[in-house]
């Protein structure tokens, strides 16, 4: 019980990295082809490549997701929140894109995606990691260069803000996770053991006095 307490407690992000190499990439490659299509270095069934690629990365998605729902019962209450985010923000984008694409023209299709991503980057930032915070900004800062850049490069400048920030996040911090069979991003937030250590011995001393005999 007190080790699922701790656990539960943590504000470390223990899985996670992984998916954010595969949907930067994705997005960063998918918008730059889209402007090499634009700019006629492509021929327009290169399309093709960016639907491959997205049922690639949905289905990457859905086995680790998978795969990480039998530990569901060791994660923490941010790492279950992480998850969620994740999903409503790339299911989001997905959707509005597939459904929406007579209204988003453009390089509007691609912002979207810029600001799915960042809204997770940002979600984890407010968690204490600093390098989330620098991803986020960096992806605003590409979305708002795209904005006021020729229409010739916009999507580069986008594809750029992509891979740099939300895979780049990943790849700064990537290392082995705790059980050895996924990718981690390490010192995601404070780790506050302290107050859970707190929690579980008032926890003990109450069980303790529950037990005592008034006899």
């Amino acid at each position: 019980m007190v080790d699922r307490i701790l656990a539960e407690s943590s504000q470390r992000l223990c899985y996670g990295a992984e998916y954010f190499i595969v949907w930067g990439l994705f997005s960063g490659i998918a918008t730059a082809i889209y402007q090499l299509i634009g700019n006629g270095v492509l021929p327009v069934w290169a399309l093709n490549a960016v639907l491959v690629m997205l049922i690639a990365c949905v289905a990457f998605t859905i086995l680790r997701g998978r795969g990480h729902g039998a530990q569901r019962r060791g994660r923490s209450v941010v790492q279950r929140e992480f998850f969620n985010v994740l999903i409503i923000a790339i299911g989001l984008a997905i959707v509005v894109n597939a459904l929406g694409f007579n209204l988003f023209s453009n390089w509007a299709q691609s912002a979207i995606w810029t600001f799915a991503e960042s809204a997770v980057l940002f979600f984890i930032a407010v968690h204490g990691n600093a390098r989330a915070w620098i991803a986020g900004a960096v992806m605003i800062v590409s979305l708002a260069a795209a904005n006021f850049s020729p229409a010739s490069v916009a999507g580069y400048v986008l594809a750029a803000g992509m891979i740099l920030g939300y895979a780049g996040v990943a790849r700064a911090r990537l290392t082995a996770a705790p059980d050895g069979r996924s990718l981690a991003l390490q010192d995601t937030s404070r780790d506050h053991r302290g107050t859970a250590r707190v929690r579980v011995a008032g926890l003990q001393r109450a069980a303790a006095h529950a037990r005592i005999d008034p006899r």
